[in-house]
Formats: structure tokens, C-alpha cells, sequence
């Protein structure tokens, strides 16, 4: 007989990576706290089927400062997300910035309606160093 999912399944992983997310969140700086409050976090496979944790950050402010705490963040999804190998800081932008005009000759810029990530790998051995 074949495995059939059922309605419980999702039920749980949408509970485990919430718990996950929250223990990820506290276990990090006040400071790094009040800047997860303003992003949206979540799972997905890469093209290459490595889960990926991504940060969405509202604003180019936002992403830079995560990005100066990246080692703490790499640190803790290392710790608390076994099997998770990227660690993607996002930059969503806004939907007003959206409806602007948008300026040809400016190409050194992305047009506001992309999202642009920079991904982190997880380092092996921080997974191997809390076994």
C-alpha cells in the first residue's frame, strides 16, 4: 500500500517550522529580534533541493543589518535547523515602490518589482559540532 499524506501532515510541518522559527528568533539578540519582527521568514527547496531558510526584509536598511550579524545567524540555524544548508537575506520591495516610474537610464539598480537575496551556506562543521 502507498503512503497517502493526509491533512495532518501539513498540519505538523507547518507546526514543527513554526517552532522552529520561534526558537530561531529567540534564541538571537534583542537587537536581532526587533529586526526579524519586520521580516517575513520561511522554507524552501533551492533548484538543487538544499532547504533554504529565507529572511524577507522590507527595506535595503533592514537586509544590511541582518547581514552584519550574519555569523550569529548562520550560527544559529546551524544549531537549530539540522538538515537546512542556505541561509537567503532577502529584499522584498515595497508595493508603492512598485507602482513608480521607472527610470531607463538608471541600470545600475533593480527595477523595484524584483526581490534580490544574497545567500549564506551552512558550514558543515557547524552542523557537525553540536553531535
Amino acid at each position: 500500500m502507498l503512503y497517502q499524506p493526509i491533512f495532518g501532515d501539513r498540519a505538523l510541518s507547518e507546526s514543527l517550522y513554526r517552532t522552529l522559527i520561534n526558537r530561531f528568533h529567540d534564541s538571537l539578540t534583542v537587537s536581532a529580534q526587533v529586526l526579524l519582527n519586520e521580516c517575513i521568514l520561511g522554507f524552501a527547496p533551492s533548484p538543487d533541493g538544499v532547504k533554504t531558510f529565507f529572511i524577507v526584509a522590507p527595506s535595503l536598511g533592514v537586509a544590511e543589518e541582518l547581514i552584519e550579524e550574519i555569523d550569529s545567524l548562520v550560527n544559529r540555524v546551524a544549531t537549530l535547523m539540522a538538515g537546512v544548508g542556505i541561509l537567503a537575506i532577502c529584499l522584498n520591495p515595497s508595493e508603492n515602490q512598485g507602482q513608480q516610474p521607472r527610470d531607463t537610464k538608471d541600470t545600475g539598480k533593480f527595477p523595484p518589482e524584483y526581490m534580490a537575496c544574497k545567500f549564506f551556506s551552512i558550514p558543515f562543521e557547524y552542523e557537525m559540532a553540536d553531535v
